[in-house]
């Protein structure tokens, strides 16, 4: 059974997916699902989603109503995928007797004025078939959404009738409870118990793929996983299901998944990521399914694909002159016509920034006016999820190289505009796109320099970082927290990364050193 989950709040809700099969049927429905001593009406939308206050931040008594709730759940999908059924006398006596019963429990030890249940009974006695059926046709309506059941119209007439028959018994004896009338109810002992339908445990016939990749999904988001990854996964399992031709967990077998590899290296698809991510995907998707008792197997077989070591020929990132020509492209980069005056800032700064931080890229370019502040003696840009996409979700606060400041970068955040320093945009949503746009400009920027398609143009900054620390024997840890490095063990959570511990490892750092631009002669000295 899933746990409940909390919803920005210490409180507990159920949510709960319709099953895909009865989804249509559902769809408007109104469900009635006890929450410990009430019950709540819930309305099943488009989205298919139903969910529920379970009114409690006790993680105990939460999954006591959810089990409850699960277990009514289960009957109301079982109820809307067999259809309507007919109730025979017993059964429908039994249904009216619950709701006499309910009726007593609520009004029976506080009933009120005896004049008021005095008069609801001798109208109800006056009622004929027709109104009767009209005025208990609610109530008929109401119970049958509390137990979770769906009758034929023939059993609601009948049910209604029913119905009208207890009402009646039912004001009558809360007129006698509010003249102080406690004596023993009769009709207790002559009403039968209604005994709900358990729901089978027949195993099921089909489980849809895409409906187990959204049961998945829902945990993943709860365990923070990335839109990327989200949207990543659901692309490579439809583009699975596709190629086998059905969408049946239940039908798929190890030798489909065999074939889908071979189909992907035959297409071209390298060994690297059929291994980690066409695979992988599916080990996760199946391998949680399995785990949650929503398939028998996992349909992925073990499979051993051995990747061959790459044939390096040359360092991952650039070369010192590589870094100085790039560099000095930048420093002397002047805006084309129509180009975006953002756009242009950043091939101006982005590559200074990532030769003295080690940064991505695009954690860079999503930099706005006020991540960028004094502390002290230090300049300090703050790279946050707020901002835009981060790898670890984690922000970081790392120390500029003063050598930044020399060149003028200080001045050029405190002469922006509030807001992102490299992109047009107003908040994260909207910079989304547009910062792998600029990504992409300072790509063709880079390979304008460096044409090496050996070395990465975005990335190659981040191995450079690294290996200039390690030449100048600058504290690892730091370097790597600057860089943002996901830690390797437990020791790596012990302890905090100052900015005066960065600091002294950026001085270690030497400064590139560029050559003046070249001034053109003035026409003066020309002559």
């Amino acid at each position: 059974m899933p746990s409940p989950v909390r919803l920005n709040s210490d409180v507990h809700y159920l949510r709960k997916r319709v099953p895909s099969d009865v989804l249509a049927a559902a769809v408007n429905t109104t469900l009635r699902i006890p929450v410990g001593e009430v019950v709540v009406p819930v309305r099943v939308g488009r989205g298919g989603i139903v969910k529920v206050s379970l009114r409690t931040n006790d993680p105990k008594i939460a999954k006591e109503r959810q089990a409850a709730a699960l277990f009514y759940l289960d009957k109301v999908w079982a109820s809307l995928k067999n259809g309507p059924v007919r109730l025979d006398h017993q059964d429908v006596t039994a249904l009216a007797g619950e709701w006499y019963r309910r009726t007593k429990k609520v009004w029976e030890r506080d009933p009120g004025r005896a004049t008021l249940w005095g008069i609801k009974n001798y109208e109800a006695q006056q009622w004929d078939a027709a109104t009767a059926q009209e005025q208990m046709w609610p109530y008929v309506a109401e119970l049958l959404e509390e137990v979770g059941l769906q009758v034929t119209e023939e059993t609601k007439v009948r049910l209604a009738a029913a119905l009208h028959r207890s009402f009646k018994d039912a004001t009558a004896l809360l007129e006698r409870r509010g003249r102080g009338d406690y004596e023993a109810d009769p009709l207790e002992k002559k009403i039968p118990e209604w005994k709900p339908a358990t729901v089978a445990n027949d195993p099921p016939t089909r489980v849809p793929v895409m409906v187990l990749f959204a049961d998945w999904e829902r945990e993943a988001r709860l365990a923070n996983r990335t839109e990327k990854t989200l949207d990543e996964y659901r692309s490579l399992l439809q583009r699975f299901v596709d190629f086998v031709g059905h969408d049946d967990a239940l039908r798929l077998t190890p030798e489909d998944v065999i074939r889908w590899k071979d189909a992907r290296l035959a297409a071209g698809i390298s060994l690297k990521t059929v291994k980690h991510s066409d695979l992988a995907t599916l080990k996760s998707i199946f391998g949680w399914a399995e785990e949650n008792r929503r398939i028998a197997h996992s349909p992925v077989p073990k499979l051993k694909l051995k990747l061959g070591k790459k044939n390096h020929e040359r360092e991952k990132g650039f070369t010192h002159p590589e870094a100085i020509s790039v560099l000095r492209s930048a420093r002397d980069y002047v805006a084309a016509p129509r180009e975006l005056d953002k756009t242009a800032a950043a091939k101006r700064w982005v590559p200074w920034l990532c030769a003295y931080t080690g940064s991505r890229v695009g954690e860079m370019v999503q930099l706005r006016r006020g991540d960028v502040e004094r502390h002290g003696p230090y300049l300090i840009a703050t790279i946050t999820p707020e901002a835009g996409k981060v790898k670890d979700k984690q922000t970081r606060r790392v120390v500029l190289h003063p050598h930044l400041l020399e060149l003028g970068f200080a001045d050029f955040v405190n002469n922006s505009s509030d807001g992102y320093l490299f992109v047009n945009a107003k908040n994260r949503a909207e910079a989304e796109g547009r910062v792998q746009a600029v990504k992409n400009r300072l790509c063709e920027f880079v390979r304008k320099t460096v044409d090496d398609v050996r070395v990465s143009p975005n990335h190659g900054w981040r191995h450079r970082f690294q290996t200039v620390g390690r030449n100048v024997d600058a504290n690892e840890g730091v370097v790597n927290a600057i860089c943002g490095h996901g830690r390797r063990d437990v020791a790596d959570d012990y302890g905090d990364r100052t900015f005066e511990a960065m600091a002294t490892a950026l001085a270690k750092y030497p400064r590139y050193v560029i050559d003046p631009p070249v001034m053109s002669a003035s026409p003066k000295a020309a002559a």
